[in-house]
């Protein structure tokens, strides 16, 4: 459990530390001149503009578990989209049984959104797949899909990645394009690039999620972030994780982000604060219009 009073103390020296830097007060000139945001009415949540939306992830191993924990999300007003960890399932291979899964979530999360992960090995998750499994899963997944949003990560064989965006948006489903670094935070300028390249692919969300090494790589993803807000219109969706990265699940409020991951019970990655916590957070440090 994280000591509230020590998260925000963090919060304001971080913040003052980053407005301090010389490539915040360049941004902050620079800002004035950012794109429009895109936004998506997903069930009736406005995803792309303020405040920012909460993720509370799924990540049950069992059926019985997986409809608890989505009642828990229902029920629960701070939390605003489900994301479905497919690949933590003990029937993760299963695509009858996931796709029946995904229908009961859908169907108890009501007006919730939810958004469906296979996070592969790859990528830290928990499932390993050739690239023409993991298109031949989600294709199946899309014939009748149980999802307003699928992840698919971005380093996936290119050609799968574009026929299942292709075929996403053909059934009315978003895309969140995702990459993700467990070991290290890459430079500035590829953590851009990154991002940018999804935008090219026809991602509708753009999400990356790095792991920090010091400080300074917690300001790389943070500042990044702001870079790509005034070059791109789409919703992003970034994080450093593990505790040192948790100031910027608060600050990408500030960054020009627009999702943010919380928990709920269990944890699906290193960092995660408490959903009602961090929507208390955001709301105390995101501009109001």
């Amino acid at each position: 459990m994280f000591n509230t009073n020590k998260l925000v103390k963090q919060l304001c020296i971080s913040g003052a530390l980053f407005m301090s830097l010389p490539f915040a007060s360049v941004h902050a000139v620079e800002a004035t001149t950012a794109p429009a945001h895109a936004s998506y009415i997903v069930k009736n949540l406005n995803i792309g503009e303020l405040p920012v939306k909460t993720i509370v992830p799924i990540t049950a191993k069992t059926k019985e578990q997986a409809i608890a924990q989505a009642k828990v999300i229902a029920a629960n007003k701070d939390a605003d989209i489900a994301e479905f960890r497919i690949d933590l399932l003990e029937f993760a291979s299963d695509s009858k049984q996931v796709i029946a899964l995904g229908q009961e979530l859908n169907q108890i999360l009501k007006d919730k959104p939810l958004l469906a992960t296979i996070r592969t090995a790859n990528e830290g998750g928990k499932l390993k797949l050739t690239d023409q499994e993991y298109e031949k899963i989600y294709a199946e997944y899309l014939k009748k899909p149980f999802m307003q949003l699928l992840d698919i990560e971005m380093f996936r064989d290119p050609a799968a990645v574009a026929k299942l965006t292709k075929l996403a948006h053909q059934k009315k489903v978003l895309v969140v394009m995702s990459n993700h670094d467990f070991d290290k935070t890459p430079s500035e300028q590829e953590i851009v690039s990154r991002l940018l390249k999804q935008d090219q692919m026809g991602a509708d969300i753009l999400k990356i999620a790095v792991m920090p090494k010091s400080k300074q790589d917690v300001f790389t993803l943070m500042n990044g972030t702001l870079k790509v807000s005034e070059q791109s219109k789409k919703p992003l969706l970034t994080m450093s994780m593990g505790r040192l990265g948790t100031i910027s699940r608060i600050a990408t409020a500030n960054m020009g982000g627009s999702l943010s991951f919380g928990m709920i019970g269990e944890a699906s990655a290193p960092g995660q604060i408490d959903v009602t916590q961090l929507k208390q957070f955001l709301k105390t440090v995101q501009p109001t219009p």
